[in-house]
C-alpha cells in the first residue's frame, strides 16, 4: 500500500476558488441536497418529508446509466446531469454544459472508439456556496472533474472549469463518495486496474473544505479482481465499501466487501459475498446499496442456469431470473443469512438500487440500457432482516417516462442522519440521539407531545400512551437539518394493589410454601400472559437484581411478608407491585378413603386403579363440613398442594394403593385447609386363559377358571351366558368370553378374557395326480380341509405347510401317501398308489442280476389291459409282453440272443373306463 499525502495542485482552480472565497459565506450541504432525483427516460422523483416521493415530470435527460442530481441546502433544485450534459434547474442545458464530446475534434468520430460514460458523481465544495464538482469517469479518458458555479447566471449556473484530468488512463471504473470523519471534507473513491490489467486497486481522494484535493490514498495490495461494471456504494457511516462486477464470463469477484477507515482513506479487509449456492451457475451482479444504518447490504442479481429434463429428447433451455438479495453484515459470515426478498424468471437486467432520505431503498428496473421500463421497486424497511424489509416490486410509476439501469448517485453519508430511538413506555424515560456524520453543535427537539428539548441527547418521558413524530432540529458546520422519526409510547401493565395470597399451615409458625405466580390471576389480567418477576426488596424490584430464584416453591421468611413484584408486558413495558404471604393453620379434618378396581393398563401392562375425584367432591364436603362455595382440587403429594402445580383435574389413574391431597379454597385462592386422602387399588380378578383352542377328533375343550375368583360366567358369540360354573367344556367351535369377579372392601371388580375355539376338520384327499415313467417321477397330492397340512411317502419326513404338495423322484412300484394337519390334531390320513417304472438297461446272462427287463409297479387290477411292444433300432418287433401272459423280456428273440444295443418300447393300457393312455422309452441291453 502507498500513502501519498502530497497536495493536488491546480493553479487555475486555486485561483477561482480563492476569489469565490472573497465573495461567498460558508455553508454545507446535507440531507436535503437528495430531495430531487433525475434519471432514465426523462423521469424524477421528488423527496421532501413526505414518507412517498412525488413523480416528476419536467426532466429532459436521458441517462442509460449513470447520473447524479444535486439540491441546494432547503431541497430546491440545483442541476442534474448524465455525465455527458449538464441541465440547469430550469431544465435546460447549462452554459458551457457539454462534458463529453465524440474523441479527435476534427477527425473522423468513425474511425475513433467512443468515449463512454461509466460513472458519474456531483460533491459540493463545502465552504464555497452554490460551487460543486462534478467527477466523471469514461473509457478512455479515465477519472475527470469539472467545476460547475451555481451564483452565475441569475442562479443557472455555468461550467467554469471542465473536464480536468484527476486519474488518467483507462481500467478506471467506479465511483462514490463519503464524508470523512472530521464531518466537513469527502472521500472521493475510484477504483484501477494495476499495471498488470490483474488486480484493482482503490484510490481515495480527500476533498478538502476549501475544494483542494489530496494527492489519492492507494491501497493496492488486496487481490481485488474488479471490473468498470457494476456499482461500488460507501455504507452511510463511511466504515464499508460495497463492490459489484457485472460480467462473471470475465476472472473476476463478483460481490465483495470491505472495510474503509474514513480517517486515513485505508481499504482492507476483504470479503467475497457469495451471490449463487448452485454449481454451474452464471451470475451477474450490478447495484449495491446499504441500509439507513449500514447493517444489511442489498444486491440486484442476474441468475443464469441450465434447465434440464430427464427425456433423451428434450432441449436445455436457460433461465434467466432476476433477484434482490439481503446480506446480513452483522453476521461474521453474512451469506450465512442471505435471504432472497424478489426473484422471477424475468427478462429484466440487474439494475441500480439507491437509498432515500425516506430511509427506503429504490430499485431501477430495465431491460437493458436502451430499453427501460415504467416502474421502479421499492425495499419499505431496508433495517429489518429477511422477508420484513418488505419489498414491493413495480411500485413507484413513472408513465409516461421510464426507468433504466442507473438511479442518481449521492454522497452516502448524506442519508446517514437519522434519530436513534426505540419504542418507548408510558411513564419510562426514553433516551434520545441523532446519528450523523459530523459533530452536532446544538439541538432542537420537538417530543410531538407539546414537549421540546435543547439537548444535543435528551431524555424525555411521555405522560401519554400513543404514536408520536419526534423532530429533531440539529445544527452540524453552521447549518440545521430537520430529521423526524415516528414512535411508539405503549402502556405499561396495569396492577390491582394491595393483594394477598393465603397458603394452609401445618402448624402454627405462619410460615409455609407458595406459589407466587398464583398472584397472577389477583393482580393482573392471565390472558395477556404477562412475565412475573419476584423480589424480597423494592430496591431490587427498581433495579431487576436479586430475582427470587424459584417463585413456584417459595418459602416466606417470616409471618405477613411483602412480596415485589415487576409485571412486563409484551412491549417490554413494566411496573411494579407489591402483595403480601400469610400462612395459616387450617385443620381440615380426616377424610375417608377411596377404593378402586384394578385394570389391566394394555400399554405399560400394569393393575390401575380409576377413581373418579369428581363424585368426592360431594362426600368430602359432607364429612368435613364445608360449604358448597368451597372449591375443592386434588394433588399427588403436599407440596403440589401447597404451591397448587400438576393439579389433577380429571379421574386419576394410580397402580398401587396411595395418598392424595385435596386444598380446599374460597373464591379468591385463599386456602381453607390441606388434607390426604388415602387410595386403594382392589385385587384384580386372575384369568389364566390362552387366546386360542382346538377340538380335534370331537374331543370336547376343558377349560377352568382361577379359584382366587368368586364368581363366574362364561359367554358366547350371541352374548348368551352358556355357563356360571367355575370348569367349562365345549364342542362348539366359537368367540367366546370368560369374566371373572373378586368381591373386596366391599366392591365387587371384574376382569374379562375372549378367546377363540375352533375345530380342525379331519384331512380329505381330493386329488392325485401321478407322472411316472419318466426321469423324474412325480406325484401331486391335493387336500380338502380347513387346516394347513404336511405330507409324507411311506411315512417318513413330513414335509410342506400347505393343502398341496408334489413328492419328486418317487420310486417306481407301491407307494403310499401320509398326510396330517400342521397342529397335530386329528389322526393321520393315507392312501396307497402304484408308480410306473422301468429299468434304464439290463444284463441277460443269467447271473441273477437284472436279467430280465419289464413294466415295475403294475398292478393288474389298475388296468383292463397293458401291451408292451419292443422294438430294435431299425424298427423290427423283437418281443411283446402284456399284464396277464409274459410281463418280462429275457433279451431273445424266436430262441435267439439278440446283441447289446438299444431298444424302444411303447406301452399301450386300456384303462377300466376303456379309455386309451399310450407312452414311450427305450433302454439299454447289455452282454
Amino acid at each position: 500500500m502507498r500513502l501519498l499525502k502530497i497536495k493536488y495542485k491546480n493553479v487555475l482552480l486555486r485561483k477561482y476558488l480563492l476569489f469565490s472565497f472573497i465573495i461567498i459565506s460558508t455553508s454545507i450541504f446535507c440531507q436535503n441536497e437528495t430531495n430531487n432525483w433525475y434519471f432514465g427516460e426523462k423521469a424524477g422523483l421528488y423527496f421532501e418529508l413526505q414518507e412517498n416521493p412525488q413523480v416528476l415530470f419536467d426532466s429532459n435527460m436521458i441517462s442509460t446509466d449513470a447520473c447524479a442530481t444535486i439540491s441546494d441546502r432547503d431541497g430546491n433544485l440545483q442541476f442534474y446531469t448524465n455525465g455527458i450534459n449538464v441541465w440547469n434547474k430550469n431544465h435546460t442545458i447549462m452554459i458551457n454544459g457539454v462534458l463529453l464530446e465524440p474523441l479527435g475534434g476534427g477527425v473522423d468520430p468513425t474511425q475513433l472508439e467512443p468515449d463512454v460514460l461509466l460513472n458519474v458523481i456531483i460533491v459540493p465544495i463545502t465552504d464555497r456556496n452554490n460551487m460543486y464538482y462534478i467527477f466523471t469517469v469514461t473509457s478512455s479518458s479515465g477519472l475527470r472533474y469539472s467545476v460547475i458555479d451555481m451564483n452565475l447566471n441569475n442562479g443557472s449556473g455555468e461550467i467554469v472549469d471542465k473536464n480536468r484530468d484527476l486519474l488518467a488512463g483507462i481500467g478506471i471504473g467506479k465511483l462514490s463518495a463519503v464524508h470523512h470523519t472530521d464531518g466537513k471534507s469527502i472521500w472521493l473513491m475510484s477504483t484501477r486496474k494495476n499495471d498488470n490489467d490483474e488486480y484493482t486497486s482503490f484510490y481515495a481522494y480527500k476533498i478538502n473544505t476549501d475544494g483542494s484535493i489530496d494527492n489519492p490514498i492507494i491501497t493496492d495490495n488486496l487481490f481485488y479482481k474488479g471490473l468498470q461494471e457494476g456499482v461500488m456504494k460507501f455504507s452511510p457511516d463511511g466504515k464499508r465499501i460495497a463492490c459489484a462486477n457485472y460480467r462473471p464470463q470475465e476472472l473476476s469477484d463478483h460481490l465483495m466487501i470491505f472495510d474503509f477507515d474514513s480517517a486515513n482513506g485505508i481499504v482492507n479487509n476483504k470479503r467475497n459475498l457469495l451471490t449463487s449456492f448452485t454449481f454451474f451457475e452464471v451470475v451477474s451482479a450490478y447495484g449495491v446499496e446499504f441500509s439507513n444504518d449500514s447493517k444489511y447490504l442489498y444486491v440486484s442479481l442476474i441468475r443464469q442456469g441450465m434447465f434440464t429434463e430427464n427425456s433423451t429428447d428434450f432441449q436445455p433451455e436457460t433461465i434467466r431470473k432476476n433477484i434482490l438479495y439481503q446480506y446480513d453484515l452483522a453476521n461474521p459470515n453474512p451469506q450465512q443469512n442471505a435471504t432472497s426478498l424478489h426473484e422471477e424468471v424475468s427478462e429484466l437486467s440487474a439494475g441500480s438500487l439507491q437509498l432515500a432520505k425516506n430511509g427506503k431503498i429504490y430499485r431501477a428496473l430495465s431491460i437493458s440500457d436502451t430499453q427501460g421500463t415504467e416502474f421502479l421497486g421499492e425495499i419499505i424497511s431496508p433495517e429489518n432482516f429477511g422477508v420484513d424489509a418488505n419489498y414491493v416490486n413495480n411500485v413507484i410509476n413513472l408513465t409516461p417516462n421510464k426507468s433504466r439501469l442507473g438511479l442518481p448517485t449521492f454522497i452516502q453519508s448524506y442519508f446517514r442522519t437519522r434519530i436513534l430511538a426505540e419504542n418507548g413506555c408510558l411513564g419510562i424515560s426514553m433516551p434520545f440521539e441523532v446519528d450523523t456524520y459530523a459533530d452536532i453543535a446544538s439541538a432542537n427537539w420537538d417530543f410531538g407531545d407539546g414537549n421540546i428539548s435543547n439537548q444535543i441527547n435528551p431524555q424525555h418521558t411521555y405522560t401519554n400512551s400513543g404514536n408520536f413524530t419526534v423532530t429533531a432540529n440539529i445544527n452540524i458546520n453552521n447549518r440545521n437539518i430537520t430529521v423526524t422519526k415516528k414512535v411508539r409510547v405503549h402502556e405499561l401493565p396495569n396492577l390491582i394493589e394491595n393483594q394477598e395470597l393465603i397458603q394452609c399451615d401445618n402448624d402454627t409458625d405462619g410460615i409455609s410454601i407458595f406459589n407466587l405466580y398464583n398472584i397472577r390471576d389477583k393482580i393482573t389480567n392471565p390472558i395477556l400472559n404477562e412475565d412475573l418477576f419476584f423480589y424480597e426488596k423494592r430496591i431490587d424490584a427498581d433495579q431487576d437484581v436479586n430475582r427470587i430464584p424459584n417463585p413456584e416453591v417459595y418459602t416466606n421468611t417470616n409471618p405477613n411478608q411483602e412480596i415485589f413484584i415487576r409485571v412486563v408486558n409484551q412491549n417490554n413495558c413494566y411496573e411494579i407491585s407489591s402483595f403480601f404471604l400469610y400462612a395459616v393453620f387450617v385443620d381440615l379434618g380426616n377424610i375417608s378413603e377411596m377404593y378402586a378396581c384394578g385394570n389391566l393398563d394394555t400399554e405399560t401392562n400394569n393393575v390401575i386403579g380409576r377413581f373418579p375425584l369428581a363424585d368426592k367432591r360431594d362426600d368430602i364436603r359432607s364429612e368435613v363440613n364445608l360449604t358448597s362455595s368451597t372449591n375443592l382440587r386434588f394433588f399427588p403429594t403436599l407440596l403440589d398442594a401447597q404451591t397448587t402445580q400438576n393439579e389433577i383435574t380429571a379421574r386419576f389413574y394410580n397402580s398401587i394403593s396411595s395418598t392424595i391431597w385435596v386444598r380446599a379454597e374460597e373464591n379468591d385462592l385463599k386456602c381453607t385447609g390441606i388434607a390426604p386422602i388415602s387410595l386403594f387399588v382392589n385385587s384384580y380378578p386372575v384369568i389364566d386363559l390362552d387366546d386360542t383352542y382346538i377340538i380335534c377328533n370331537d374331543v370336547p375343550v376343558f377349560l377352568s377358571g382361577d379359584s382366587f375368583n368368586d364368581r363366574f360366567e362364561w359367554i358366547n358369540s350371541n352374548n348368551d351366558i352358556v355357563s356360571t360354573k367355575k370348569d367349562f367344556n365345549t364342542t362348539i367351535p366359537d368367540t367366546y368370553t370368560h369374566i371373572a369377579y373378586r368381591t373386596e372392601n366391599n366392591i365387587e371388580c371384574s376382569n374379562s378374557k375372549s378367546f377363540t375355539v375352533t375345530k380342525i376338520d379331519l384331512p380329505v384327499f381330493d386329488r392325485i395326480e401321478t407322472i411316472d415313467l419318466s426321469n423324474d417321477n412325480k406325484i401331486h397330492v391335493s387336500i380338502l380341509g380347513n387346516e394347513i397340512y404336511e405330507f409324507s411317502i411311506n411315512n417318513s419326513n413330513f414335509s410342506g405347510r400347505s393343502n398341496e404338495y408334489t413328492f419328486h423322484n418317487v420310486p417306481a412300484g407301491i407307494n403310499n401317501i401320509y398326510v396330517r394337519d400342521f397342529s397335530l390334531c386329528n389322526n393321520i390320513i393315507q392312501k396307497q398308489i402304484f408308480v410306473l417304472g422301468y429299468p434304464k438297461f439290463f444284463t441277460p446272462n443269467n447271473d441273477g442280476v437284472n436279467d430280465l427287463w419289464g413294466i415295475i409297479g403294475v398292478n393288474k387290477n389298475m388296468y383292463e389291459s397293458m401291451e408292451v411292444i419292443i422294438f430294435n433300432r431299425y424298427g423290427k418287433l423283437v418281443a411283446v409282453l402284456d399284464n396277464k401272459n409274459k410281463s418280462y423280456w429275457d433279451g431273445t428273440n424266436n430262441g435267439e440272443k439278440l446283441p447289446s444295443t438299444d431298444y424302444w418300447f411303447t406301452i399301450k393300457f386300456i384303462t377300466k373306463d376303456n379309455s386309451i393312455v399310450k407312452k414311450n422309452g427305450h433302454f439299454s441291453l447289455i452282454r
